[in-house]
């Protein structure tokens, strides 16, 4: 039998490879035979993994001391890890899923992925609309390839700033999903002169650890599951977004490249097609001065 997917042996590095997605697909690697690399701030526990590497995705020298672990050639790299912004400041929350990716892409896997690799990044359906282009102005700023971690986070800060500098971690939390596909876009062609590959996935509210974070926003579990299930009468399972990763990385996926998948069994389509709602289609400036003084 062909192995279509062709993960046998290959490098793979997964972050928040400790729950949620993160185990999901670091479990499937596992059992296609990929060496799986699994970074997150605790041990992920998943039997026949390579290597387990303990970081924290909010301090660079942790990042650093974590690639100083890794081998030169990646194959296949999953930026996974992520927090809900509920229980984080804006800055943790931006650092975390945004600051963090940026960096790890632009100063290790532009020149570590190698040759016909694939790069894949989980971002949210929090961050549609990323591409409009009031929203996309936003962006740049974060998105800038010379701005580096120090310059990154003291743009946030700056941003924090200019709306009072409290802003809740769930405006980051939104912010970061956003840049972090426009990232995704503008890094196509970067990683394109290398032959190596880079997309996101969009999730639907999706049943991980964070479920009871976004809950606590919503209202509670029942306004959640209201708001959340879409067309598949059910919220998403981590399998779900794992399944989708593992064919963006696999050799299936081997002309993809800048693009977005919708896990969301449809929500977004519905949207689009003007059969529900569009959420989140506001500028984030739009958002904030709308707010009550």
């Amino acid at each position: 039998m062909s192995d279509y997917l062709g993960y046998k042996d290959k490098v793979c590095v997964v972050t928040g490879a400790a729950s949620g997605m993160g185990r999901a697909l670091t479990e499937m690697l596992v059992d296609l035979g990929a060496s799986v690399f699994a970074i997150d701030r605790v041990a992920a526990g998943v039997p026949g993994v390579t290597r387990e590497i303990i970081a924290d995705l909010g301090a660079k020298a942790s990042i650093d001391a974590a690639f100083a672990e890794l081998p030169e050639r990646i194959d296949v790299f999953f930026g996974v890890a992520g927090v809900a912004g509920v229980h984080n400041s804006f800055l943790e929350t931006m650092t975390v899923n945004y600051v963090s990716n940026k960096y790890v892409t632009d100063a290790y896997l532009v020149d570590r992925v190698a040759e016909g690799g694939s790069i894949a990044f989980v971002t949210s359906a929090g961050g549609l609309r990323w591409e409009f282009p009031d929203i996309r102005a936003e962006l740049t700023p974060f998105t800038d390839p010379d701005a580096d971690w120090d310059a990154l986070v003291q743009r946030v800060a700056d941003f924090d700033a200019s709306y009072g500098g409290d802003l809740p971690g769930f405006r980051g939390y939104i912010l970061s999903k956003r840049a972090l596909n426009l990232l995704v876009a503008e890094r196509v062609q970067t990683f394109a002169e290398k032959r190596v590959r880079i997309n996101a996935i969009l999730p639907a509210m999706t049943a991980t650890g964070m479920i009871g974070d976004f809950a606590e926003q919503r209202g509670g579990m029942d306004n959640l599951k209201a708001g959340s299930t879409g067309p598949a009468g059910r919220l998403a399972e981590p399998a779900d977004m794992a399944r989708t990763l593992v064919f963006l990385g696999s050799d299936l996926a081997g002309f993809v490249s800048g693009s977005f998948f919708d896990v969301d069994f449809g929500m977004n389509a519905l949207e689009l097609a003007g059969i529900a709602p569009m959420r989140t289609k506001w500028t984030m400036h739009e958002s904030l001065s709308a707010q009550p003084a």
